[in-house]
């Protein structure tokens, strides 16, 4: 028994000793934060597991064919943006198989390299979820609980909407999907720890001025004005915008999708233990924290200051927050602090730090850190120690005044120039100027203001300039900009297809493709010089039942959105509707049955006329 409990003594002690030393060594972090992001290129297979229920309308093979696109469009974004690349071969990377039936999907039976992508059929009208997880390098990973529609086709994207579906193959594949799948991947690489839920909206709960709510959708947003480009990337934000038509738009939204730079370097990173834990590696134990307290005018240190640092509780946003350590300003005007930021507080959801300072004659200011700039510190700029601006200036109440000088009329694709306005009576902190679409045109923290436009969609466009002082008080002003589409004079192109076969009374599908440099409007299809369909959005199809027989010629009218057309038309033969022999045969026999109450009554007509024709025929 003495021999076990010291064998098992020494075995605990050599875990504690190994924990410590990868996980509170600041020597061995700093040794492992060398090697971040300089991971050479490796590419992972993407093995899917995918319910059948998702294939049951379109069949295994269109079900690969679809899934190869989407890992195409995934590629598409980390080839550019990090040196991992995915690999899927329909015929063996893709199982038709319950998730919770496949081993992979538990974690079991991956070879390094591999990543399972585990998909389940959604009842919710809409697709959602997605948690991942992943050990060892080379990468092994699982990415589940991912909830689809429908497998989509990328290169036939609508923006049609119905009963059965509330949104559109667009909106479900670019702003659900492929956000989620690229998202889900992020994290078996070993980014975003933290998550968005601890940047992307947090309440300020801590019932101290200045209030200072964290939102990423907020125009006025402090901490977000000048992190604009972090919410293209899919950990933090939603990249789906409606700017063209769906097929552009799909080129536009992958072109849209950015990593940041701490992202980067986590994918870029060749951990040697599960990534979440190596993330939190280089962190734990090397989390020291600085704030630095200055004079707004002067740029001059304020020693003395009061600083009360608070942190999130975890995931909710209602949760209230946790004073996590307060105290004065030293004579550099530093406040120092341990934010103890390992595994743990990654783990649980607590990165995000609210710092608020005060001093005597001025008024009190508060600001946001939260783990993508720990990431942007220290793993990129390779900083020792966190550090927290607050800078506090004397108090003011009065908004800036602002205004806008913009064209009535501009034409896509033409760059136009928008010349906002903005002054403060104590100084000016930031100019916006943000299009209909909610996104930033320019951001500027000094002047001049001048700032280029170049619309992407027809229509009237409201510009809104907003103007932020550097007490935080803001102004907006607006000016509504009518968009014409291009001067474009080249025709679109369009082809139709249409059975060279059909019959009176049947209905038959035409169809038709078509493509334009500023996008096509509508496509018509003409039967015989008359109009029968006006299709405006993809898939471009008219169900067609012909009257009568012969040859019918069927067109095809793209118009693109300059107005611009062009046509393409088939021939067809219609051929008449003939009761089969056999069963005109049938009738007779069963008319004239025994038993039947016309058993012994005339024959029916359509047998005398064949009797008939029988006896006229040299051949019978």
């Amino acid at each position: 028994m003495g021999a076990a409990t010291s064998l098992f003594s020494r075995v605990l002690l050599s875990a504690v000793a190994l924990f410590c030393g990868a996980f509170m060594a600041p020597d061995a972090a700093r040794a492992e934060l060398n090697s971040v992001g300089n991971a050479p290129r490796s590419v992972h297979r993407l093995k899917f597991f995918v319910d059948p229920a998702l294939a049951d309308e379109i069949g295994a093979a269109e079900a690969g064919r679809r899934l190869a696109q989407y890992v195409a469009d995934v590629n598409t974004v980390f080839t550019r943006e990090t040196v991992r690349s995915f690999v899927f071969n329909p015929a063996s990377d893709l199982q038709l198989i319950a998730p919770a039936s496949a081993p992979p999907c538990s974690h079991s039976g991956l070879v390094d390299g591999e990543i399972a992508v585990c998909v389940s059929k959604s009842t919710k009208g809409y697709s959602h979820g997605g948690l991942a997880a992943s050990w060892t390098f080379p990468q092994k990973g699982v990415t589940w609980n991912l909830n689809w529609i429908a497998i989509h086709d990328p290169l036939r994207l609508s923006r049609a909407i119905t009963a059965a579906a509330p949104e559109s193959t667009e909106k479900d594949y670019l702003g659900r999907q492929l956000k989620t799948l690229l998202h889900e991947l992020e994290h078996v690489f070993g980014a975003g720890a933290g998550e968005y839920y601890n940047a992307a909206m947090v309440k300020d709960t801590t019932g101290t001025a200045p209030q200072a709510d964290l939102a990423l959708m907020s125009d006025t947003d402090r901490y977000w004005w000048t992190r604009q480009s972090w919410r293209l990337d899919p950990l933090l934000g939603t990249v789906f915008e409606q700017r063209r038509d769906p097929a552009t738009n799909r080129i536009i939204t992958l072109d849209m999708i950015r990593f940041t730079a701490g992202t980067k370097a986590n994918i870029n990173t060749d951990w040697s233990d599960w990534p979440k834990f190596g993330t939190s590696k280089y962190m734990a134990g090397t989390t020291a924290t600085q704030v630095r307290i200055t004079d707004r005018e002067t740029g001059a240190a304020l020693p003395g200051a009061q600083v009360s640092v608070w942190r999130n509780a975890g995931t909710s946003t209602q949760q209230p927050m946790v004073l996590l350590v307060q105290g004065n300003a030293d004579a550099a005007g530093h406040f120092a602090f341990d934010w103890d930021c390992g595994f743990t507080c990654f783990n649980s959801a607590k990165s995000t730090l609210l710092v608020k300072a005060s001093t005597p004659g001025r008024a009190p200011m508060a600001s946001w850190f939260t783990i993508f700039d720990a990431f942007e510190q220290k793993a990129v700029k390779g900083q020792s120690t966190f550090t927290i601006d607050v800078a506090l200036g004397v108090v003011d109440t009065t908004p800036p005044t602002v205004s806008l000088s913009a064209p009535a009329m501009a034409t896509v694709g033409q760059p136009m120039t928008i010349a906002p306005a903005v002054v403060d009576n104590v100084g000016v902190w930031g100019v916006k100027v943000a299009g209909t679409d909610g996104i930033p045109i320019c951001t500027f923290d000094a002047p001049p203001y001048t700032c280029t436009w170049t619309p992407l969609a027809p229509g009237m466009q409201t510009i809104r300039v907003i103007g932020v002082d550097a007490a935080g008080n803001s102004a907006m002003a607006t000016a509504n900009v009518m968009v014409n589409p291009p001067a474009d004079t080249t025709p679109p192109t369009v082809s139709v297809a249409a059975p060279t076969f059909t019959s009176v009374s049947t209905s038959t599908t035409l169809s038709a493709t078509a493509q334009a440099n500023v996008g096509i409007a509508q496509i018509q299809f003409i039967v015989d010089g008359k109009t029968l369909c006006t299709v405006k959005a993809a898939p471009y199809t008219c169900n067609w039942t012909p009257a009568a027989s012969g040859y019918a010629s069927v067109e095809a009218r793209a118009i693109d959105a300059a107005g611009n057309a062009a046509s393409v038309s088939a021939q067809m033969q219609v051929n008449a509707h003939v009761v089969p022999y056999r069963a005109l045969a049938l009738k007779s026999e069963e008319t004239n049955a025994p038993g039947n109450a016309q058993a012994h009554a005339a024959p029916p007509v359509a047998a005398k006329i064949r009797t008939a024709a029988a006896s006229r025929d040299p051949r019978s």
